[in-house]
């Protein structure tokens, strides 16, 4: 079984790595089990979490080799993100190109989302280089998506900053 948590926040050659935990149109919550090495579903509660608004409207996973350190005003998990292209198994790991960050408080913590594109150019859906090159409904989802799927934690955005930041974003928190 592959140690996803040994997978460093940037590949040999520089990119970015993120690891898929959720694909695109599934309503299933999951985080990556350390201890299994597996991917199961969530639960609050002992209750598995599906989503009851909309299925994720993307890739959703995290970076690994970065920790958003409570400390720190993390949430104390991996960095998210986002990974905007068709849906791809729970697990994969590919290497991409961050093109925007959304500043986000999630149940009182930071929980910020990094949105990036494949760096193999075959799988794109749209091709830019910034977020706010991306059609204006495309953010609107994610950001709509975001506030609204759990609306225990009372999620609200705090802004919608480009790829520098976000950049910037994965090398803080990487660890």
């Amino acid at each position: 079984m592959k140690d996803y948590k040994a997978i460093p926040a940037f590949s040999a050659n520089g990119h970015v790595n993120a690891v898929i935990e959720i694909p695109a149109g599934s309503s299933d919550k999951r985080e990556y089990h350390e201890a299994t090495k597996t991917f199961p579903i969530n639960t609050r509660n002992g209750v598995p979490r599906r989503i009851k608004f909309l299925p994720y409207p993307a890739n959703y996973g995290y970076v690994p080799g970065t920790l958003m350190d409570k400390a720190e005003g993390g949430d104390g998990d991996a960095l998210d993100i986002f990974v905007l292209c068709p849906a791809l198994p729970i697990g994969t790991v590919l290497e991409v190109e961050p093109i925007g960050i959304i500043n986000l408080i999630d149940a009182d913590e930071r929980d910020d989302k990094i949105i990036a594109l494949p760096i193999d150019r075959s799988m794109l859906t749209m091709d830019v280089d910034d977020v706010r090159e991306l059609p204006k409904g495309v953010q609107d989802i994610l950001t709509t998506w975001l506030t609204h799927y759990d609306p225990m934690d009372k999620a609200r955005v705090v802004s919608i900053e480009g790829r520098e930041a976000a950049m910037a974003s994965i090398r803080r928190w990487a660890k």
